[in-house]
């Protein structure tokens, strides 16, 4: 079959966009999952009671996740990649309407997501969606933006996503090829295949400026990713302290302390380091 020079060219410039569009998984995962929370949900008594997901904006723990995750919580624990647990100290905003909620959790200098600019994600755009369903921590989805639309019954405006979403993944972000949020997983429907809503996160963007917050410090962009300085990590073997991997730093001509490990990973002083764990050294 023949084709004129105009459909080679329309072709080859899908091709191309498709391509540029097109996420890098595995960056995407390294890069993001650092930013990425389950969220404990604790009665008065502090026995757990549900969970969900949630996800930093901000680099001193201003945190997203859905408002029907949180609504009615006594006590909500962040835990991170790392296995730092994180309290949330206090609701800061929330609108139901649009199922979200911002918490506040203590900590400075925290991997964080920034967001997308608004309208950007428009159907078929491809998206990645990172979260704990049935508390599986830092599980990877992948899928586009379906529509967007409004469900009959319902009066806010939502993206339907193909990439799946299970209980407990309420509350993850929903990232575009550049590792930007453009959503926040809200729901699914039971009674059809594959149906899966985000809410947008022009919503959100709206949310923080009501709330008087704004994201800033984002983590590097997966597009720049590859061109960035590898940060100073250490995996934990199997017997290792944290004075025992300062003891192997200083033998490879690096001075540290436990505390300032600890400090740098946001590690609570009885906190327990698997083999395994990856841990940012200074």
């Amino acid at each position: 079959m023949n084709l004129s020079w105009g459909c080679r060219a329309f072709l080859l410039l899908a091709t191309l966009a498709s391509a540029a569009e097109t996420p890098d998984l595995r960056i995407l995962a390294k890069e993001a999952r650092p930013a990425v929370y389950l969220l404990a949900i604790q009665d008065e008594d502090g026995e757990v009671k549900g969970s969900g997901t949630g996800f930093l904006v901000s680099p001193d723990g201003l945190l997203v996740t859905n408002h029907h995750v949180v609504s009615g919580a006594k006590h909500i624990l962040a835990k991170a990649e790392n296995g730092g647990l994180f309290p949330v100290v206090h609701v800061v905003a929330s609108d139901p309407a649009n199922d979200l909620a911002l918490l506040q959790v203590e900590g400075q200098n925290l991997p964080c997501l920034s967001l997308a600019p608004p309208n950007s994600a428009e159907a078929g755009t491809r998206i990645a969606v990172i979260g704990s369903p049935l508390g599986l921590e830092g599980t990877l989805t992948e899928g586009i933006v379906s529509a967007r639309r409004k469900l009959p019954g319902q009066k806010r405006e939502v993206l339907q996503i193909s990439a799946a979403i299970s209980q407990g993944s309420s509350g993850s972000p929903v990232l575009d090829a550049q590792g930007r949020v453009v959503g926040v997983a809200s729901f699914l429907l039971a009674e059809g295949q594959s149906l899966y809503f985000a809410t947008p996160s022009e919503k959100l963007q709206a949310l923080l400026r009501r709330s008087g917050k704004s994201p800033s410090a984002p983590i590097p962009s997966v597009a720049s990713a590859t061109n960035s300085v590898p940060a100073r990590t250490y995996t934990v073997r199997s017997g290792d302290t944290l004075t025992r991997i300062c003891r192997e730093l200083k033998s490879q001509g690096r001075q540290t302390t436990p505390d300032q490990i600890r400090a740098l990973n946001q590690l609570a002083t009885n906190a327990v380091i698997r083999p395994g764990q990856v841990l940012k050294i200074p």
